[in-house]
């Protein structure tokens, strides 16, 4: 399907969005929609695909963090201005609440399914970043909901979706999931015990529709917890300060790091534990290649060889042997399936 946005648009909005100019950022999408695009083309033909241009500009190191966090911030403040002010849309579709992962505080892909339902005539109630599970229960006592949509834009926070998930099933309702963290299929969110999986807004919104006609007979079990998987996260960090020990030991360069360098390094080691602990949840070692080809385009960009990541995950995986030889093993297998990405 052809984009209703010129890419010229999204070019000038992310310039105008990251020079701070909010007025003239604001304006390209009330051009937009003053020359009849549809609200959802310009949530997801420019705002999306400026979130993604934004992402890719930081990932090859062209934009900085801060450069990020004021595009995102006006995407946030685009999408409130919208819906702001004008007729409500009648939610007679039945009520969806919307929330991210527990421990997930990207909100704005949560936002935009929110904005896509409600458009589509769902009444939508949308908690944003990282909403705890309890909470989520307390709330689906006070108000219940047709479904439940989960996002989750890490591996990190699977859990939040499983615990989101369970606290929906205890209530009857199906959860359908989403979100760049659970992959190309609906495999992962399956694993964490949602319902159903879609890959954007839009598939999103046609499951849900779906389901007003044939709601899920049997609702998704979440496979079980590996033991590992406590073991890890709560040994996280002690593994990054084994595997950095044995680093400094081994390169002079790791060793001649100054303190904020060493902390980079126990910070990106202990993620890559906790990513492998994820990994195992759902059962994918994907979740580890995607990790290390992206960590290698990471550091590539910003100078740094392939061969620093690469002796850091050896060294990594020797510290998880004692503790979790499977695990060592999941990181070691990863690690040479990422090889053929490099």
């Amino acid at each position: 399907m052809t984009a209703a946005v010129a890419h010229e648009e999204i070019s000038r909005y992310l310039e105008l969005a990251r020079n701070g100019e909010i007025a003239g950022a604001r304006a390209v999408v009330t051009r937009l929609l003053g020359q009849g695009v549809p609200p959802e083309s310009v949530i997801v033909d420019l705002l999306c695909a400026a979130q993604r241009e934004l992402g890719e500009r930081w990932h090859r190191n062209e934009w900085s963090v801060a450069d990020e966090h004021l595009v995102s911030g006006q995407t946030q403040r685009a999408l409130d201005a919208m819906f702001a002010g004008g007729p409500p849309v009648p939610g007679d579709r039945g009520h969806v609440l919307v929330v991210c992962a527990e421990g997930d505080w990207h909100s704005l892909p949560a936002q935009v399914v929110a904005e896509v339902l409600r458009g589509r005539g769902w009444d939508v109630s949308c908690l944003g970043a990282s909403t705890p599970a309890a909470h989520v229960a307390a709330y689906l006592d006070r108000r219940p909901a047709t479904a439940v949509a989960v996002s989750c834009s890490l591996p990190l926070f699977f859990m939040g979706v499983r615990r989101i998930a369970e606290v929906a099933h205890e209530r009857r309702i199906p959860v359908l999931a989403g979100g760049r963290a659970l992959g190309t299929d609906g495999r992962r969110a399956a694993m964490l015990g949602a319902d159903a999986w879609a890959p954007d807004a839009a598939a999103a919104a046609k499951t849900l529709e779906a389901w007003t006609m044939a709601p899920p007979v049997e609702q998704a079990v979440a496979a079980p917890v590996p033991p590992a998987y406590s073991l890890l996260q709560s040994r996280a960090a002690e593994l990054a300060r084994v595997a950095t020990e044995s680093l400094e030991r081994s390169l002079p360069e790791v060793a001649r790091y100054d303190g904020e360098q060493r902390a980079r390094t126990l910070e990106d080691l202990e993620f890559i534990v906790r990513f492998v602990a994820a990994a195992g949840l759902v059962e994918d070692d994907n979740v580890l290649v995607d990790l290390v080809v992206w960590l290698g385009e990471l550091l590539g960009h910003r100078r740094v060889p392939r061969a620093a990541l690469v002796a850091g995950l050896e060294e990594l995986c020797a510290a998880l042997v004692p503790v979790d030889a499977n695990a060592a093993e999941l990181l070691r297998h990863g690690l040479a399936k990422s090889s053929e990405f490099a």
